[in-house]
């Protein structure tokens, strides 16, 4: 940066200068120059000698002796050019040497050479450039036995890392990242060396879990969990000989122990099924197969046992077993039958009935094998079909059902044997596919890292897990081929980073244009790398982000016009609302704010000018009502009022003239309009009528306000009327509770009844008809089922019936039902409801209609009659007595 912002000075110099020079030559022309000849011949030798600015100044000069003089003109433009030119080449060297610059600052010491060479070319022998060029070739010099000793390095970790020695390789690794810490690659190969480290540190520890376990099972001679124990360990270590030397030595003793499991699973159903004495020869068989196992010999002393006990009392035992044979039998469970039978047979081998009884249940099953066996053809079949389809695992199933039909017959054990072959070798072929694809991905991720020979080695040992594999090989000719172009990639490698300095100078001075453009023509080159990809991302995020908040300055902006116009119109509340989404827009924008808060101050001053004009007008009504019913001084007082809020308006002084000059007037009749309003307060106040009272009592006060009774009798009733109303506040809290409580009990329709009370007792307050339309619309959202949809009339004293499907009767103690109706009439009535089902009528109910035209909801709580939720009621039917109706909407609810 401090080159380039030197080289920027030097221009500045050069052009100051050269401005400077032109000045001083045209006023020493204005000095030396007496005739046009004169300038003409002086500007001519300096054009020859190369002069071009002093040789323009006496052109200028011989222009103003003669200003035709079409060989200066010429001359003049001729020097215009040449200096234009001379102006290009210098700021092409400078472009070269500010790139070279930033070349040698990053010690990109080649590529630096380069660039200051072609500045050489341009302007021979310049200084700073030549310096440069022989500083670069001191630096050069002084790193060549760095890089030998750095390469030597790389060399040693890359052997060390291929023989899975990560300590050495990290530590080597670490020796090359001294020498040449500019240099990405030993970091990048540590963090490698570490990842395998830990990779193959991972599998390790898996690996010894496994061989541990299989140990531990070759000690309680579970040689088949052993074997899966020890293959799974040479997996992750195929080389490992430990683990293929033991399963070299236990594979004929896990044979051996699947043998002798198949035998006593054998055993073992003939010893659930009570036939002891088979069971006992197979456990016998079992022994001899393998005497260590302790197994056969247990259960042939527990067969030994049992029989000894159930002998001490064998006539009992004997017919315990028969009884429970023979129920079971009478039941047809045969294989338990069977068994009890054999059972009493090894109590008593002689006796005939257990015999008979088990040829009995012997011939059932040859019945029901000669079933099996008519199908036995279609089962091979379809077996087969299954085989060729390789669904082995449903062919087996199918094989080993042909087997419980002909147990004897070859093909289907010889099928299901081919099948445990296919299905090995399907699991030996995973578990290679799974090795392989292993290599694969740890040789394709070595690759993308750049570590080639670790990648060959990967690639190989891939090739040797699954030799008929082409893409292993193709990747080890790609890379020998890739490093063979190393040099071509070298050259590819200079030239991208070239484009990236440009690309990177370009974004700096805010060319994001351009900028993109040199990213996008670095990674046509080298596609695929990341830096020009995320350096275009981020300036099209740049070049987006200044996009939208372009957009958001026109969006905000139109906002704030918008709340502009809308405030001319006085129109507050929706312009103060442009403002504010203006400051959602631009948070950081102070102008919507300021105008938002203009807008607010503007909006509360008109509310006061509309408050006291209001006031105003009210008052001067108020004025006009009480003069009319001559109290005039109330009217006064209300017009004195509305002379106070607004001072300029003659009419209600004018009025407050008129007042003072009627009540001189009416002096004389004083005293008898203030005992005119005593009586009427009086008699109110014994009506218990306060508030009307109040009223007189101030009328009395305002004819004779010095008199104490009015004021006195006032403030009795103002305590008197507070009492009232604490009553009426004791009153609509006690129907409020009782409301709550009832619709939290979910008791609806009386819970309406008491909302209403208390909007009876207070119809000032707002909560109780908020709940009533809260009930009502619950209602109305949990139907069940609607029973009038459309709206239908029914005169007067007229029944119609309307059926419905039965309500569940497990949602029945919790229905309303919500009805919608209208007064067509014009006086109350009732309606009254029945409702039933096939076996006729089970209830009803009574509503009674106000008189008016609106539509009314009516919620009536039947879930508590016991005929509503006993009966599958299905019909409802309407009766408006003495009046017609119209039914909008008959909907059964529930509360739930």
């Amino acid at each position: 940066m401090f080159q380039k912002s030197k080289n920027n000075l030097i221009i500045i110099i050069r052009a100051f200068v050269a401005v400077l020079l032109v000045f001083a030559i045209t006023a020493v022309n204005a000095q030396q120059a007496k005739t046009y000849e004169e300038a003409r011949t002086q500007a001519d030798q300096l054009y020859r000698q190369g002069r071009f600015f002093d040789a323009k100044a006496y052109y200028q000069m011989a222009l103003k002796f003669t200003p035709e003089d079409v060989h200066a003109t010429a001359q003049i433009n001729t020097i215009i050019e040449r200096l234009k030119e001379q102006q290009a080449i210098e700021e092409e060297y400078y472009e070269y040497i500010d790139l070279a610059d930033v070349l040698f600052e990053e010690q990109a010491w080649d590529r630096a050479m380069a660039e200051y060479r072609k500045a050489l070319r341009i302007i021979r022998d310049d200084e700073y450039a030549l310096d440069r060029v022989n500083l670069i070739q001191r630096k050069k010099a002084e790193e060549k036995d760095k890089v030998i000793s750095y390469n030597m390095a790389m060399q040693e970790g890359n052997a060390f890392l291929t023989d899975n020695k990560f300590d050495e390789a990290i530590e080597t690794y670490q020796e090359a990242h001294k020498l040449l810490p500019e240099r990405p690659e030993p970091p990048e190969k540590i963090e490698l060396a570490r990842r395998l480290s830990g990779e193959t540190a991972d599998k390790l520890v898996v690996f010894k879990e496994e061989i541990e376990q299989g140990e531990r099972y070759l000690l309680v001679n579970n040689y088949v969990a052993a074997l899966q124990h020890f293959e799974t360990a040479q997996i992750l270590f195929p080389k490992n000989t430990n683990a293929k030397k033991k399963i070299k030595e236990i594979t004929p003793m896990a044979e051996k122990q699947i043998a002798y499991n198949a035998v006593v699973e054998e055993a073992d159903n003939m010893y659930i099924e009570k036939d002891f004495i088979a069971a006992k020869r197979k456990y016998e068989e079992a022994e001899e197969d393998w005497p260590e196992n302790s197994y056969s010999a247990d259960m042939i002393g527990r067969i030994d046992d049992m029989i000894a006990d159930r002998l001490k009392n064998l006539d009992e035992n004997y017919q315990k077993s028969i009884n429970s044979a023979d129920s079971l039998l009478a039941l047809k469970e045969y294989n338990v039958a069977r068994s009890e039978y054999n059972m009493a047979l090894t109590l008593k081998p002689g006796e005939a009935y257990p015999k008979s009884k088990i040829r009995e249940i012997d011939a059932y099953f040859a019945e029901q094998q000669k079933e099996f066996e008519a199908n036995y053809g279609n089962m091979i079949a379809a077996a087969d079909k299954l085989f060729d389809e390789f669904k082995y695992m449903q062919a087996k199933e199918q094989y080993e059902l042909a087997l419980t039909i002909k147990p004897d017959d070859e093909y289907p054990k010889q099928k299901l044997s081919a099948i445990e072959t296919e299905l090995a070798l399907m699991e030996e072929q995973k578990k290679l596919n799974a090795t392989y694809y292993e290599l694969i991905t740890e040789a394709d991720g070595l690759y993308e890292a750049g570590h080639y020979d670790l990648a060959i080695n990967k690639y190989a040992e891939a090739q040797t897990v699954k030799s008929m594999e082409d893409y292993p090989q193709q990747r080890i000719v790609a890379i020998r081929a890739m490093l063979v172009d190393a040099d071509k990639q070298r050259e590819i490698d200079e030239k991208y980073g070239q484009l990236i300095i440009v690309a990177s100078r370009l974004f700096k001075e805010d060319k994001l244009n351009d900028s993109k453009q040199a990213y996008q023509n670095s990674l046509d080159m080298k596609p695929g790398e990341l830096v020009p990809i995320q350096e275009i991302k981020r300036i099209d995020s740049i070049v987006d982000a200044r996009i939208h908040q372009a957009e958001i300055e026109k969006r905000y902006k139109a906002y704030i016009a918008s709340g502009d116009s809308l405030l001319n119109l006085l129109e507050f509340d929706a312009a103060i609302a442009m403002y504010t989404t203006a400051i959602e827009i631009n948070p950081g924008g102070a102008l919507a704010d300021q105008k938002r808060l203009a807008a607010r101050t503007m909006k509360a001053n008109h509310e006061r000018a509309v408050a006291r004009q209001t006031a105003y007008d009210e008052a001067i009504a108020e004025g006009d009502r009480l003069f009319a019913e001559e109290s005039y001084e109330l009217s006064k007082t209300e017009f004195e009022k509305a002379a106070e809020l607004k001072g300029d308006e003659r009419y209600p002084r004018d009025k407050i003239i008129e007042i003072s000059g009627v009540l001189k007037r009416l002096e004389a009749e004083r005293e008898e309009r203030y005992t005119l309003a005593i009586v009427k307060a009086d008699n109110l106040y014994e009506q218990e009528i306060y508030s009307e009272a109040v009223i007189q009592y101030k009328i009395a006060n305002s004819i004779k306000p010095t008199e104490p009774y009015p004021n006195q009798r006032i403030m009795e009733c103002n305590s008197l009327i507070e009492e009232q109303l604490r009553k009426l506040r004791v009153q609509y809290d006690i129907a409020i509770a009782d409301a709550d409580k009832l619709y939290a009990a979910k008791i609806y329709d009386k819970a309406i009844n008491a909302y209403k009370e208390a909007e009876r007792v207070k119809p000032d307050e707002t909560y109780p008809r908020e709940m009533i339309t809260k009930i009502t619309k619950y209602i109305e959202e949990n139907a069940i089922v609607d029973v009038v949809e459309q709206i239908v009339t029914i005169n007067s004293n007229t029944e119609q019936r309307f059926a419905f499907e039965p309500v569940r009767i497990n949602v029945r103690k919790t229905n309303y039902v919500l009805v919608k109706a209208r007064n067509l009439s014009d006086k109350a009535f009732k309606i009254i409801f029945g409702y039933g089902s096939d076996n006729g009528k089970s209830g009803g109910f009574v509503l009674q209609v106000p008189q008016d035209t609106e539509y009314n909801d009516y919620i009536i709580r039947v879930g508590n009659q016991y005929k509503w939720f006993s009966e599958d009621n299905n019909w409802i039917t309407i009766y408006p007595e003495n009046g017609d109706i119209e039914i909008k909407m008959v909907r059964i609810s529930t509360s739930n």
